[in-house]
């Protein structure tokens, strides 16, 4: 499976409801996020660098928090736990196996519950290692080995990261609110989920098949908008609105222009500013995702694993 790192995904049958985001797969919350609403997965949680969370994390996998980030609730997970440098925890850490912990944590040990081992980590040596390392390979006057192993390290930072076939992805930059979801990019909410709250993206919205959102949509791209779903407010768009068949909204429609078919029940009214048309969904549905993917919308860019 490949994933973009500008688009966020959510995957089918997530539920993100005003106390917390349910899902299967893994979780990765991207650099300098915001969660305010519980975090609950059978799969992993990957929290980037520098991530405020105002909830619980709870996951059957392994939980990775990177360096700074502040937890405001409880961490629980039946697997390892990884603990990045100068992170704060003020809840309870419980732990089904083994717990690392980096350098700098504020975690109140008595709020420390691990069924394995817990491992302080020391990033101390691993730069003194690498500093006698370069030292050495200049004493040698090796300059050629130099050069290879400081590229060796940037080409590390690119490294290939593998994930569940099913997982859920916030940008960098994202913030969660317990109204709401703010995208700093594109976003793509898959079958059958349920989303409680405003979204706000900077670029598109793909809304796929039976999809149940309530509260606004605000895009500064393109909206569209998979048959059998419902959306509970309104949907503004800088771009074009893509309404499918038998689709049902009930607040106004606005976008430069708007696509929908004769089926779909919108309960408020459509503005279009450079134009509305009705069409037949059975002669336009296939040409529209063949637009759709070569625009890239149904495409996803990125790692493989």
């Amino acid at each position: 499976m490949v994933f973009d790192r500008s688009l966020c995904h959510i995957p089918p049958e997530t539920v993100l409801d005003e106390n917390g985001i349910r899902c299967r797969g893994d979780v990765i919350f991207s650099d300098r996020s915001s969660l305010k609403r519980n975090l609950i997965t059978e799969g992993r949680i990957f929290m980037g660098e520098f991530v405020e969370v105002e909830g619980d994390i709870i996951s059957i996998g392994d939980i990775r928090i990177d360096k700074g980030t502040k937890v405001q609730g409880n961490i629980t997970g039946d697997s390892d736990i990884f603990i990045g440098e100068r992170c704060i925890i003020a809840g309870e850490l419980v732990v089904g196996r083994n717990l690392e912990i980096g350098e700098g944590v504020e975690v109140d040990p008595k709020a420390i519950d691990s069924k394995g081992r817990v491992n302080i980590r020391n990033p101390i040596s691993v730069i003194v290692y690498i500093l006698l390392y370069i030292l050495d390979l200049i004493r040698k006057n090796d300059s050629q080995e130099v050069e290879n192993f400081f590229k060796e390290l940037e080409d590390g930072e690119e490294e290939n990261f593998l994930i569940s076939q099913e997982f859920t992805y916030f940008p960098r930059g994202t913030k969660v609110t317990r109204t709401g979801f703010h995208i700093p990019g594109n976003m793509k909410i898959s079958s059958k989920c349920q989303v409680i709250g405003d979204i706000e993206v900077t670029g598109s919205l793909d809304v796929e098949e039976e999809v149940q959102i309530f509260g606004d949509i605000s895009s500064k791209g393109d909206v569209f908008i998979g048959e059998n779903t419902i959306i509970n407010g309104r949907v503004k768009s800088d771009g074009r609105v893509d309404i499918h068949h038998a689709a049902r909204i009930t607040g106004d429609v606005k976008g430069s222009w708007i696509f929908t078919t004769s089926d779909t029940i919108i309960d408020g009214t459509l503005k279009g500013e450079e134009g509305i048309r009705i069409q037949s969904e059975g002669s336009t549905a296939i040409e529209e995702r063949l637009e759709r993917f070569e625009k890239g919308v149904d495409r996803f860019h990125g790692l493989v694993d």
